[in-house]
């Protein structure tokens, strides 16, 4: 929605995927996934209409369902509360701390927020990838765009242990461990 500057001047446009293949040697690849949906915090991001939900009609169009809302501080909120104890579970069940994740590879939301969860679950930004301040907030593409820069600038080594962090609409939260 064009006339929504909570939400117009967000966002950035772009796609990315990663493909896959078998990984070299023993423990290496794709380690660990975890999924988590909070159905309870689904209207902090969300499409109303046009879905299955509330299909698209001419009323639903007038109303303007059909676009993008956000509550800004709301999702701030859920991701500080969250994601940083989401975060803490995924890596204790594999017996691992913050200290072994050599790069961290999140959802690039906004840089005040990055800065503050990558503090607060304890990798510090300087292990953390950033791609917001050149392309935006690309949505869903932000984490594959992210980690292809970090692949590409030659600083992923051998072995090291790779943690991705996608959330958003929905409330939605999905997490990735890699040894690259």
């Amino acid at each position: 929605n064009r006339e929504d500057r909570r939400t117009t001047i967000l966002f950035g446009d772009g796609a990315g995927a990663v493909v896959l293949g078998p990984a070299a040697g023993e423990g290496r690849g794709v380690l660990a996934n975890r999924l988590a949906s909070f159905a309870a915090d689904r209207h902090l991001i969300e499409v109303p209409g046009g879905g299955s939900r509330i299909p698209a009609t001419a009323e639903t169009l007038a109303e303007g369902l059909q676009y993008f809302t956000m509550n800004g501080r709301g999702v701030r909120d859920f991701v500080a509360a969250n994601v940083p104890p989401a975060i803490d579970a995924f890596l204790s069940e594999r017996g691992l701390t913050p200290a072994d994740i050599a790069h961290f590879v999140p959802h690039q939301a906004n840089g005040r927020m990055l800065e503050n969860l990558s503090e607060e679950i304890g990798v510090g930004t300087d292990r953390t990838w950033t791609t917001y301040e050149r392309y935006g907030n690309t949505g869903s593409a932000s984490v594959p765009i992210t980690l292809d820069r970090a692949a590409r600038s030659g600083r992923l080594a051998d072995g090291d242990l790779v943690l991705l962090a996608g959330f958003g609409g929905g409330m939605a939260l999905g997490l990735s461990l890699i040894r690259w």
